[in-house]
């Protein structure tokens, strides 16, 4: 039975390097399989009796190297599992970091200033070419209501800041680009930090209508939502990009599926919400940010409607959310994610 003992050597070798390559030196089952293994291998008393197993249960030598690389998937799944803990761990230490600084500058740069109300917070990603005309089509007053507005510059040396300073508006500038969502984060953070108590998300790319920004925070402000959603499709939406068109509606419907709720425009970035609600959710995605929020704003039975908001190809530039067959994929698995998280 010599095959018998080189094949639990070979598992042996395997499972220890395994261990090494994914430094999981603590696992025990990573342990226990190699202390069965190398007793195994290197005993020759204990390979006959498996091998009258085998006989007695009419399986071969290939039935028992199956049932071995059964139990050597279930330590690799551990042995992920545990990779994939410190990876996260070590993601969120890098991230609050990054945040701790970003907040760190704002405040060299304004110190202790006082937002108004409803405060427009804009993710920006190289965008110094359209970020000025978005600004100047801002309304700065909105039912009786002041308006302030913060851009948070997602790690882009563009000079897109420097722009938004010069128009007498706030900039957050964070030195590392993880995302439109990482960056929302940060907005957030700022704003109700600083005094905002209505939070108006707007692209910096001018694929929105800031003047509709009337009619969406309207329900916030009269409390008859705790969370306005813009929808395309309810208003003006102009593109040729019929595959995102259809992406627009499947993901609608199966949002709709799992939260028992009717949506029109899941991802859309034109939005109203209440400070309290943002205080109230754990947001973690860095990316495709939309889901998330909307989901968990919606599982912790907040008052989420829609109003329209007319959506237009960009004015310069191209999009940051990749190829479509990526982003629907990411996309789904922030839906799902942020669903059972929410269960």
């Amino acid at each position: 039975m010599v095959a018998v003992r080189v094949v639990f050597a070979a598992f042996l070798v395997m499972t220890l390097g395994l261990m090494g390559f994914l430094e999981n030196w603590r696992s025990k089952i990573g342990w226990s399989l190699a202390v069965v293994f190398g007793v195994i291998a290197f005993e020759p008393a204990l390979v006959a009796p498996i091998g009258r197993l085998l006989r007695n249960h009419n399986l071969t030598i290939i039935d028992g190297v199956a049932i071995l690389l059964v139990l050597m998937v279930v330590l690799l799944f551990g042995a992920l599992r545990a990779a994939n803990g410190k990876s996260a761990k070590s993601l969120n230490i890098i991230n609050q970091l990054v945040d701790e600084q970003a907040f760190d500058d704002f405040d060299k740069d304004y110190g202790a200033v006082q937002f108004n109300p409803i405060t427009v917070v804009i993710p920006a990603y190289y965008e110094a070419a359209n970020i000025g005309k978005v600004l100047e089509s801002i309304p700065r007053v909105v039912h009786n209501t002041a308006v302030s507005v913060l851009v948070v510059v997602d790690g882009s040396p563009d000079g897109t800041d420097k722009i938004v300073k010069e128009h007498g508006d706030f900039a957050s500038y964070v030195r590392v680009n993880r995302g439109q969502g990482a960056a929302l984060r940060v907005g957030y953070h700022l704003a109700i930090e600083h005094g905002a108590q209505y939070i108006v998300t707007l692209d910096a790319d001018g694929q929105y209508d800031p003047e509709e920004m009337r009619d969406l925070v309207e329900p916030v402000l009269n409390d008859e939502a705790d969370y306005v959603q813009g929808s395309r499709r309810m208003g003006n939406y102009v593109t040729d990009d019929m595959i995102r068109v259809l992406g627009v509606y499947w993901f609608n419907w199966l949002i709709g599926i799992l939260i028992k709720q009717k949506i029109t425009d899941s991802s859309n970035g034109f939005r109203a919400i209440k400070a309290q609600v943002l205080k109230d959710l754990s947001l973690s995605e860095d990316q495709y940010h939309a889901a998330e929020l909307l989901i968990l704003s919606m599982r912790k039975n907040y008052r989420v409607i829609e109003r329209p908001a007319s959506m237009y190809p960009r004015t310069s530039g191209h999009t940051k959310k990749g190829h479509n067959l990526t982003y629907a994929y990411h996309y789904a698995r922030v839906i799902f994610k942020s669903w059972l998280r929410a269960i």
